[in-house]
């Protein structure tokens, strides 16, 4: 899973390292330089045509423009802080990020809170549930327990 925010770090990180622009990489690689700004804020990816030129350009390999060798550091006071709430949802649920779950729950939104329940509830993902009973709403306590609380 991409993080497309650290990513968009990792760009904006290596363009500023190498002393271009945004426009002189956008005109370098026939974008606009919103398109440039759009990948540096996490909103986009390159297309892997670009990221191959931008590779060249910086003298790194896709895989480090991809921050793929990197770990992803969590604060457990906002777990989204410089990171794609998408990538830290799956890695959550995948135990590429370990978080105790009880004391971050709070921080999901309504849809988030379902992929977590729906992950413990199919076995993709452990934790005590007596912690994070509390947290939950009626609703979800009858999704995952099937009112068994």
């Amino acid at each position: 899973m991409l993080d497309s925010s650290a990513i968009g770090k990792k760009i904006h990180e290596l363009r500023l390292m190498n002393k271009y622009n945004q426009d002189q990489i956008a005109e370098m690689l026939y974008v606009t330089r919103q398109a440039v700004s759009r990948w540096e804020l996490g909103q986009t990816l390159p297309s892997i045509d670009n990221l191959i030129e931008l590779s060249k350009m910086f003298n790194v390999s896709f895989e480090e423009i991809l921050c793929m060798n990197d770990e992803a550091v969590i604060d457990s006071h906002n777990i989204f802080a410089g990171h794609n709430r998408s990538f830290v949802i799956k890695s959550i649920i995948n135990g590429k990020i370990d978080v105790d779950l009880a004391k971050v729950f709070y921080q999901f939104s309504d849809e988030e809170r379902m992929q977590i329940l729906s992950a413990l509830k199919n076995k993709k993902l452990q934790t005590d549930i007596k912690c994070l009973k509390v947290k939950l709403t009626p609703t979800e306590l009858d999704y995952l327990l099937g009112g068994e609380y």
